[in-house]
């Protein structure tokens, strides 16, 4: 009888890790970054950490059933310029970043990395973390709701073309919710260029179409198959720069090469110091012309 018991337990706990497995979509690091806070007892940003852990691991972001490898690796930094005790009004800025694993590797590529300057909310200690796109709770919850399903969007159509439209709805529905709700400057449409509102606006933009084709080629028929066919796998990744190239003919400020290269510049480097005599300096030619600042780093391709 006791054997039966444990081996009940035993399937009841596997049952469990395996539901718990399929629900993680992403992998969270989050870290508040407080040093320039003067405050004796910093207690209340440990717990913010948490909290918003907590948070990205109670909702399920994707549609899909997600075991442990497969989940996104997503990191938050959010660094605290102030913090009101009275009220819990917090300025910060945030880096966001987010990585995809490499079919057939130990190796994650970097998908998405950006600095948000305008990362302001109000935080207590006792307050809900209740997510819903289609209504404003407060901005912490509107600025986490939309990077995850902003993050959630890109690695989707990293897998299959435009297959983050739904994800990116969503973000976008965040955003207009939270830009007549809250008056943070993020959520705009004028001013700096690195703002939420330009990161969606940007990828769904007909214009820039072409950029989430380059996303798709790049990682899916490109990085994916590096490891049965490497010359093949750099074709692919041409062609994607070739789809680049488009988007910075159109627009070349546009936020979503910035956010393209700051992921991909290093990545390029290595990808094309193996590359043959041939291929290196037509990588080098387009890429110094669709990424100016970021030449000499692709100068080093040459000599490898």
């Amino acid at each position: 009888m006791m054997k039966k018991t444990i081996l009940l337990l035993l399937s009841i706990g596997l049952f469990s890790t395996l539901f718990a497995q399929q629900q993680q979509d992403l992998n969270v690091t989050v870290k508040v970054t407080d040093v320039q806070i003067q405050l004796t007892d910093k207690s209340v940003f440990r717990k913010l950490e948490a909290d918003i852990k907590q948070f990205f691991s109670n909702v399920k972001w994707s549609n899909d059933k997600i075991v442990n490898n497969e989940s996104i690796e997503f990191y938050i930094e959010i660094q605290l310029k102030s913090y009101n005790q009275q009220t819990g009004e917090i300025s910060a800025g945030a880096i966001i970043q987010s990585r995809r694993p490499i079919f057939a590797s130990n190796y994650n590529s970097v998908l998405f990395t950006f600095n948000d300057d305008n990362f302001e909310f109000a935080y207590n200690e006792q307050q809900r973390f209740d997510y819903n796109e289609a209504s404003y709770t407060n901005n912490l919850i509107s600025l986490l709701s939309f990077y995850a399903n902003y993050i959630v969007g890109l690695d989707y159509d990293s897998y299959g073309l435009e297959a983050g439209t739904p994800y990116f709805n969503k973000a976008l529905q965040i955003m207009n919710v939270a830009q007549q709700a809250s008056g943070s400057a993020g959520w705009k449409a004028f001013g700096n260029t690195r703002t939420r509102y330009n990161l969606i606006d940007n990828i769904l933009n007909e214009r820039f179409r072409p950029l989430r084709l380059a996303y798709y080629n790049y990682h899916r028929k490109g990085m994916d198959q590096f490891y049965k066919n490497p010359e093949g796998a750099r074709k692919q990744i041409y062609n994607s720069l070739e789809q680049v190239q488009k988007v910075f003919r159109i627009s070349p400020n546009t936020v979503m090469l910035l956010v393209f290269f700051e992921a991909k510049s290093d990545e390029l480097v290595n990808i094309y110091k193996g590359a043959s005599e041939i291929e290196k300096p037509k990588a080098i030619e387009l890429l110094g012309e669709i990424n100016v600042a970021n030449l000499s780093k692709y100068e080093k391709i040459r000599g490898s």
